[in-house]
């Protein structure tokens, strides 16, 4: 599993657990790492991941609200599926490294290994729709990749 991959696992898990709990994400995600005894590469993607999923959360929620509530109510969602959301949400504005591709495909990844099988179009549609939204002329092309095969 790559470090990116591994880093949006802990960032979910941390992001399920500070909104059951209460606790604040960003020290959830040092606890979580601490246990981990994560690597350094993925370690530093998760923070960076974290920054902005919760310095950026009360955008992502309305965002993410606005991109369901035409025929769903947020309030069905589970917490994964919205944790899962707001992931994404915040990797397609604010990580402009990674192609939306690989986003996308990286939260179904999560929703399928965490959530209901039903969930994976529902997350689909929604991140497409918000791909759609931040890139009305078309999808960027990916940038090159990195040696190990991830985005540089």
């Amino acid at each position: 599993m790559g470090k990116r991959r591994k880093g949006r696992e802990v960032v979910l898990q941390s992001s399920y657990a500070a909104m059951i709990s209460g606790a604040k994400p960003g020290e959830v995600l040092e606890d979580q790492l601490g246990r981990r005894e994560s690597a350094p590469d993925t370690a530093a993607f998760a923070r960076s991941l974290m920054d902005k999923v919760a310095g950026n959360r009360p955008e992502l929620d309305t965002w993410m609200k606005g991109l369901i509530s035409e025929k769903w109510s947020p309030e069905r969602l589970g917490v994964l599926e919205k944790a899962i959301l707001v992931i994404g949400l915040a990797e397609l504005k604010f990580c402009p490294d990674v192609p939306v591709k690989v986003v996308i495909n990286e939260a179904l990844e999560l929703t399928r290994r965490y959530c209901d099988e039903n969930a994976v179009g529902f997350v689909n549609g929604v991140l497409d729709k918000a791909a759609g939204q931040l890139y009305p002329d078309g999808i960027p092309a990916a940038p090159a990749a990195g040696p190990q095969g991830e985005p540089a």
